[in-house]
């Protein structure tokens, strides 16, 4: 009964003119007043929608409906403080009352400061102990706040669990990308040629990088050295993946090459942007300049994250070659388990994109055709490092009656620190 009087007693104080206002409220059907206070509210006449939510507790200090409604108005207003003195009301009577933690998650993108965000999860964690959304909304204020190691640590114990939906396995995702500060990797790749490739027999690329993140984008710098039986060469590049905001970010690279092995020049360029919650979206081309020509593709890509799984679905289209389209299609699947760096994965696809560094050839050959399957795993270690194998399996034609079969294999390193 204490915090009824004392819930009455705010709506009297806070509003001073409104009682006044109430008292030329005659109805006292408080399933009517409900009513009239939700048209007014739609119209967003908020004032009035308010004098009849707060006439309506008057009479029914527990009809809940109406509580949450004067809440929604008091927010229209920018009323925050009275606001709170409401839905502290319903966290106290009435917490698992079905429309109080969808306010809840509202009000928590409605704090000034990163502190008052906090100290309030903090607060809700104890009612809802079980709301994976709100300890990930935390983990994003952590982050936020500056407070990567906290923020990450969070993130990492989240994503173990199976209940996450896509939109929270996402949104973890990207904190654990952005509170890594540096990276060095090495990769070893490995193709075995089948009998019908005459120059050679295999060959072995080994690829060093380092990774710098700077605040919210992550630059890196690598090294790709190929031998090749009969020659070899290096590869030097620059990536980097500035991230515009919480929905959107770019991949950007430069790759040089003096010889004949590599392109002498490479750049690529995409565009991701998420939407619909758990679709992310991406637009792009890829430029190659080989035997001082000039070669363009454009990428297309849809990716969808499901539970515990990444869904991509990629194409290259172009350049036009010899009155022909080269064209790639792929698709990868990745089943995450742990954290967002242990997954399994695998890629199904036909032609060989121009982001295959070490093999893309086909521009030279657009009407051979191509087909490869990989598969593969990446495990972490500790905190700080990370392990992938995989392995493949190429057919393509060389000639256009003669098909040639690779055998890839993978082998990778990094460390985080």
């Amino acid at each position: 009964m204490k915090k009824i009087f004392f819930s009455l007693f705010i709506s009297f104080t806070l509003f001073l003119p409104a009682p006044l206002l109430a008292q030329e409220i005659t109805e006292t059907n408080t399933d009517e007043i409900y009513k009239l206070a939700l048209k007014e509210y739609k119209d967003q006449d908020y004032e009035r929608s308010l004098q009849l939510t707060i006439r309506g507790l008057e009479l029914a200090p527990e009809y809940h409906d109406i509580r949450i409604l004067q809440i929604r108005n008091l927010w229209a207003l920018d009323r925050l403080a009275a606001a709170d003195t409401d839905l502290d009301f319903l966290l106290e009577e009435a917490p698992q009352y079905v429309d109080v933690l969808p306010l809840v998650h509202q009000r928590v993108g409605r704090f000034s400061s990163n502190e008052n965000t906090l100290s309030f999860l903090k607060k809700i964690a104890k009612i809802y102990p079980e709301d994976t959304g709100l300890e990930v909304k935390r983990a994003q204020i952590l982050l936020k706040d500056k407070r990567r190691a906290e923020a990450r640590d969070l993130a990492q114990e989240l994503i173990k669990d199976r209940k996450l939906s896509g939109e929270d396995r996402y949104d973890l995702q990207i904190i654990l990308n952005r509170t890594v500060s540096n990276e060095v990797g090495v990769t070893y790749s490995y193709i075995n040629f089948s009998e019908a490739y005459k120059n050679y027999s295999r060959w072995h690329t080994v690829s060093a990088e380092y990774q710098h993140n700077f605040n919210r984008t992550a630059v890196i710098g690598r090294v790709n050295y190929t031998d090749r039986e009969v020659n070899s060469g290096s590869l030097y590049e620059v990536e980097a993946y500035p991230v515009f905001n919480d929905r959107a970010y770019a991949f950007v690279n430069l790759g040089f090459y003096n010889g004949e092995l590599f392109p002498e020049f490479r750049g690529s360029a995409s565009f991701f942007y998420n939407f619909a919650k758990i679709f992310e979206g991406e637009l792009g081309g890829r430029l190659i300049s080989l035997d001082d020509q000039s070669y363009f593709s454009g990428v297309f890509g849809l990716t969808a994250y499901r539970e515990k799984f990444y869904l991509n679905a990629r194409t290259f289209v172009g350049p036009k070659r010899l009155d022909q389209v080269i064209q790639n299609y792929q698709f990868n699947v990745r089943y995450y388990f742990g954290n967002a760096d242990n997954y399994l994965f695998s890629r199904l696809g036909s032609g060989i994109s121009p982001d295959e560094r070490t093999i893309y050839t086909q521009v030279k050959y657009p009407d051979l055709e191509a087909y490869y399957f990989t598969l593969g795993i990446n495990k972490t270690l500790g905190l700080n490092h990370i392990f992938q194998v995989s392995a493949g399996y190429l057919t393509e034609d060389i000639t256009g009656t003669i098909k040639g079969n690779q055998l890839m294999a993978n082998l990778g390193y990094r460390y985080r620190f």
